[in-house]
């Protein structure tokens, strides 16, 4: 069967009719049971054929991506293509060992819960909804669905509006590569289909998107109680060290522009500059933002968000903020009765740019950078704190500085003089704080998300000492035994070492009393004691 026919006739099956959404969740739920049964190294040598077939099938996924702010087919092999393709190599070779059992004997365990033989399994959740993204719609959602067959489960994909092509191809080339094709209900794009789908029961949502549609998803979770990962926005901080390299500086802002026009959420927004080094920084920066190649490129935004731009910007012009490249221009909107078309944009620098203003806040997804300046590190730190976004941020600088910088700031991912690229290495978890969300995707605790830790401990021996009636000397048992344990001081350590031999000898001569007693009132039993 070709990709097409595949991919047509899973978005048959997916319609937004709750009666054949239903046959999908039960044919999912059904194919996820056998799925999980089989072992792990099998599953991962399916999903590792997509590597294969995505290099097969490279320029037709790059024909079906529909981003208005992708620039080139370049763009579509780094950005999407290769680290998906590596993160289906690193789960075939590390998956197993990720989700083996953990198996922990009585070693370490507390003295006082006796011998135990206990196991921690991961077990896969069922059936895992994605929500996907519209500015990178291969990558990011395709490791969420490896990681979620990886583990065992089944999928249920929601991609974002606009992204339906390449979705369905992606689910195409997985059956391709063997998943069966009831493991995996692709929706279609519309917010009534995620909800539709929510409420019919899922076991977990992965969603990236922003903090507003976050919040709408946690809202209609909350009622089923529904646990989720949120990959959120971002409004990321670049941090300038002094003694930073800044040629590097200036290439990776202006790169952080161009990548994928600008919609990315780990693009660095607000550059938090040291006064003292900002000449330099500015006579560098502005060398290449006049750049020819530079001054020409252009990208395309939605008109909501060349509005949501403009509304920014209007906002720091009155506030102070200077244009320091680029040229603004609020183009006129197109009716409300007339379908919206792109707008045409090129990249936009803001300079003097304080820690209050709106933008700074915002995330967007536009080929914006804001230039802060601050007095030092710490100052940064100040007016880094104001953002309610904390998904990434870069530092530029010597070594040491930056990394005694690193415990202050909070964000889920930070690179050392680089941006963005570095969090497509396969093996490293990804996610934010605050507003941009919580949980991880991707590398070791990506896997682990989805699944749950089941847990078997087995009793060793016949000793069970909670198992009998309460006695006299049981307080001053545990309290000797707390004191041993855990008190700081040796002197009090050997005072409940004493106390619990002494409670322990205790129970010991009680014990001997009430057998002696037993016997003494049931002498058949003795006699046959005797006898045998």
């Amino acid at each position: 069967m070709k990709t097409t026919e595949i991919s047509t006739a899973i978005v048959a099956n997916s319609s937004n009719s709750r009666q054949e959404m239903e046959a999908g969740f039960a044919k999912a739920y059904q194919a996820q049971l056998a799925w999980s049964q089989r072992k792990i190294t099998e599953r991962t040598a399916i999903l590792s054929r997509l590597r294969s077939l995505l290099v097969e099938s490279r320029n037709i996924i790059a024909d079906a991506i529909e981003s208005q702010s992708r620039q080139d087919f370049r763009e579509t092999i780094a950005s999407e293509l290769m680290p998906l393709a590596d993160a289906a190599k690193w789960l075939h070779r590390r998956a197993k060992r990720i989700l083996a059992p953990r198996y922990l004997d009585g070693g370490g365990s507390p003295i006082w819960l006796g011998r135990l033989r206990s196991t921690v399994h991961r077990v896969p959740h069922g059936l895992v909804m994605i929500i996907g993204t519209w500015n990178y719609p291969l990558f990011l959602p395709g490791v969420q669905i490896l990681h979620a067959l990886a583990a065992g489960n089944a999928v249920v994909f929601k991609p974002a509006p606009g992204c339906d092509r390449v979705s369905s191809l992606l689910v195409s080339l997985l059956i391709q590569a063997g998943v069966p094709i009831e493991l995996i209900l692709l929706l279609d794009s519309s917010v009534e289909s995620a909800q539709r789908a929510i409420e019919m029961g899922v076991d977990k949502v992965v969603m990236t998107g922003s903090s507003r549609s976050g919040r709408v998803v946690l809202h209609s979770l909350a009622e089923s109680l529904t646990p989720s990962v949120m990959e959120l926005s971002g409004c990321d901080a670049m941090y300038v060290l002094p003694g930073a390299d800044m040629h590097r500086v200036c290439d990776l802002i202006v790169f952080g522009l161009r990548l994928n026009g600008g919609a990315t959420c780990m693009a660095p927004r607000r550059v938090f500059v040291p006064q003292k080094s900002s000449e330099v920084f500015h006579r560098l920066l502005l060398q290449r933002l006049e750049d020819p190649r530079q001054k020409s490129w252009t990208t395309k935004l939605s008109p909501q968000t060349y509005q949501q731009l403009w509304d920014g910007v209007e906002d720091a012009f009155r506030q102070g903020a200077r244009v320091f490249s680029g040229q603004p221009n609020r183009n006129a909107l197109a009716p409300a009765s007339q379908p919206p078309d792109p707008i045409v944009c090129g990249h936009l620098v803001l300079t003097d740019v304080t820690p209050e203003m709106r933008l700074c806040a915002a995330d967007l997804f536009a080929p914006l950078a804001m230039i802060i300046p601050v007095e030092d590190w710490s100052d940064a730190l100040r007016a880094d704190s104001r953002c309610p976004y904390a998904l990434s941020a870069s530092i530029f600088g010597p070594i040491e500085d930056a990394f005694r910088l690193v415990k202050f700031i909070s964000a889920g991912f930070i690179t050392i003089n680089d941006v963005i690229v570095p969090s497509a290495d396969p093996r490293l978890p990804f996610g934010g704080r605050g507003e941009s969300g919580f949980g991880v995707t991707r590398g070791n605790e990506g896997l682990l998300e989805m699944t749950f830790p089941k847990v078997v401990s087995a009793r060793l021996g016949s000793w069970l000492p909670h198992a009998k009636l309460p006695e006299s000397s049981d307080q001053e048992l545990l309290d000797g035994l707390l004191q041993f344990s855990h008190h700081h001081r040796l002197q009090a350590r050997l005072q409940g070492l004493l106390q619990t031999v002494r409670a322990a000898m205790s129970q010991r001569k009680t014990a001997r009393k009430s057998d002696r007693n037993e016997q003494a009132s049931n002498p058949k039993k003795q006699n046959s004691f005797k006898t045998n």
